[in-house]
């Protein structure tokens, strides 16, 4: 039944997408777009491994699962901290840079070799590291780390700077970009688990996913005030 946790974290960052997607169309804001593709690829990270989980993996199933919710979504996520924060010249340069990674490593876990019998696992997510090649599973270290240092550094501190501020609005935006970066360090947290041997890893990576993005999905939810939405 583990499998129900990955499902939830995708129905949740489905709606967190659908959300976000509906303000980039009302106000056409590049960060707002950035936010929509990276929960776009949680939910379906999320829903892979649901899958993979329940029905059995496959190769098709593990690929995206690790390219959508190990390499791209997060370096995309950081996109969007960085159209808030930095000037909107050096962002579109860092895009590009995004976007000629992305390719890059979608060309590479779709042409890896996997070693297809750490797939046969039931109830769990196989180690990525049984399964794939060194090489791809250092684009996924060196992409995670950056892209978490700037999500979660960004928030930190845009959310110290409103605090200062004496608008309640403001207050409330500060509280919510604790609560983004606290979702992305429980979702970062929770997938050291992943590589656990045994159920209990499955379990606690799992369980993490949700709660994560849940509290993600919380913070974004409080941004949405009269003032910042005007």
């Amino acid at each position: 039944m583990t499998w129900i946790f990955p499902l939830a974290a995708a129905a949740v960052s489905g709606l967190f997408a659908a959300q976000l997607g509906q303000q980039f169309f009302a106000k056409r804001k590049p960060h707002q777009l950035a936010w929509t593709l990276a929960m776009l690829m949680f939910s379906i990270a999320s829903f892979a491994a649901a899958m993979g989980m329940l029905g059995g993996w496959t190769p098709y199933w593990f690929r995206v699962y690790f390219l959508l919710g190990a390499i791209i979504n997060v370096p995309v996520l950081a996109l969007g901290t960085l159209y808030l924060l930095a000037s909107r010249r050096l962002t579109h340069v860092v895009s590009i840079g995004v976007g000629i990674f992305a390719i890059f490593a979608t060309g590479a876990v779709f042409t890896a070799v996997l070693k297809t019998d750490a797939l046969d696992v039931s109830g769990r997510i196989p180690r990525a590291r049984e399964v794939l090649p060194d090489a791809v599973l250092l684009l996924a270290r060196y992409a995670s780390f950056a892209g978490f240092f700037v999500v979660v550094s960004g928030a930190l501190w845009s959310a110290w700077k409103l605090s200062r501020r004496p608008d309640d609005d403001l207050r409330r935006l500060a509280a919510a970009n604790v609560l983004i970066a606290a979702g992305t360090t429980v979702v970062a947290a929770a997938s050291g688990f992943a590589s656990v041997k045994g159920s209990v890893g499955s379990t606690i990576f799992s369980i993490g996913l949700l709660v994560g993005v849940s509290t993600m999905f919380v913070g974004f939810l409080k941004t949405r005030t009269k003032s910042i939405t005007k």
